[in-house]
């Protein structure tokens, strides 16, 4: 019989904001990645009293394990963190959704009995490990020239943004569309950082950029003073004549975020209490080409294994890679779009990329026990075509 997974606590880095033109602006550039994750892990340790000989596991997801962010098998995050040699770790890479993975293998450990305490999450510092022009990133380049591979479109699949106006043009989104729930995005980001709802995830951070020190407390993204008007101003990013846009797409950031998973006998143990239980998680395959369809069937998967629908689901986070994954999602889905990324998502508060689903499933966690709900579904598209998602229960 499968033990029940806690969610415990969840924490995560601010997320930082730079361009392609000007990496070195980014506040976290002159770090190590598992310098980043090691604060998150710590502070969960610290902050629930864990003795960490107890941890039984660490898995740390990361898109781009290349150039500084080999991990060596997630051991750089154990030392990093200063924590015992003693706690076994891996590293996983599922694109964009490495650490929703990491948070569903944390949850397969704790419910089999193999695990009481489980630390998962994930890091990216796309400043110093970009997606683009990456001298470590070598594409099979038969898949864009041999005809017998031409059904996965790797020349559209390869390209977020090419698959992302596929999408557009399959599902019929607008521009306009995208770019008001794009404004949405910040305005919901803007109102939940007045009300200081971000304080109880973000740990404040002290750096240095170009010489200056800094202490970042909120995530560099989100602009206050964007418009509709601005937005609309923007030319299209990846193809001429296009309607995906630097304004309804996510931005480059770098960041960690990390959530501690536990057994029924480790919070009897340890006399915590728990924001939330892991219900249920599904993974589903989508064409390469429109990558963003991913959140849909993931979803129904994740719901089928739970035995809800989504008519029993409170609120969702659905990861803003672009605002059309959102929007398709919505639409496919039959969703209300006031349960949708209620504080905010990706286009506004960031997509470092491994550490996202890690994000998304803490967050979804705490507005469970804050508005009242008892279900949520975290969900995110994934560059090569797949979805990811987690059915979570209020405790």
């Amino acid at each position: 019989m499968l033990q029940e997974v806690y969610l415990v606590d969840f924490a995560r880095t601010p997320f930082t904001r730079f361009t392609r033109k000007e990496p070195q602006k980014d506040p976290f550039y002159n770090l190590r990645p598992e310098e980043l994750a090691g604060i998150v892990i710590n502070r969960l340790i610290e902050k629930n009293g864990i003795n960490p000989r107890e941890i039984e596991e660490i898995v740390t997801g990361c898109a781009l394990q290349v150039g500084e962010q080999w991990s060596f098998g997630g051991r750089h995050e154990v030392f990093a963190s200063r924590l015992p040699y003693t706690i076994p770790s891996m590293a996983v890479d599922r694109q964009c959704a490495s650490s929703i993975t990491t948070v569903a293998i944390g949850a397969m450990e704790v419910a089999t009995g193999m695990a009481d305490i489980v630390l998962a999450g994930g890091v990216e510092k796309m400043s110093k490990t970009p997606m683009f022009d990456n001298p470590h990133i070598e594409p099979n380049m038969a898949f864009l020239t041999d005809p017998k591979y031409a059904e996965y479109d790797l020349t559209t699949g390869y390209v977020m943004g090419l698959t992302a106006e596929r999408l557009a043009e399959e599902a019929k989104i607008s521009r306009e569309e995208m770019d008001r729930w794009s404004l949405r995005s910040h305005q919901m980001a803007t109102k939940a950082i007045q009300e200081g709802y971000f304080k109880d995830e973000i740990i404040p951070f002290e750096t240095e950029v170009e010489g200056k020190k800094i202490t970042l407390t909120t995530d560099q993204s989100v602009r206050p003073d964007t418009s509709l008007e601005k937005l609309s101003q923007l030319p299209p990013a990846f193809r001429p004549n296009g309607t995906i846009t630097a304004g309804n797409s996510a931005p480059l950031n770098s960041g960690s975020a990390y959530v501690l998973l536990m057994s029924k006998n480790a919070l009897k143990r340890y006399g915590l209490t728990p924001m939330a239980k892991i219900r249920s998680f599904g993974f589903a395959g989508v064409p390469p080409a429109v990558m963003g369809k991913g959140p849909v069937p993931s979803s129904k998967k994740a719901l089928e294994k739970a035995n809800l629908n989504v008519k029993d689901i409170s609120l969702w986070e659905i990861n803003e890679a672009f605002a059309v994954v959102v929007l398709n999602a919505i639409k496919e889905l039959g969703l209300d779009e006031s349960t949708v990324n209620k504080r905010g998502g990706a286009i506004a508060i960031g997509h470092p990329l491994g550490a996202t689903g890690a994000r998304i499933v803490g967050t979804l966690a705490r507005q469970l026990l804050i508005e009242g709900k008892d279900y949520g579904v975290a969900t995110l598209c994934v560059g090569g075509g797949q979805g990811g998602a987690i059915v979570v229960e209020r405790v």
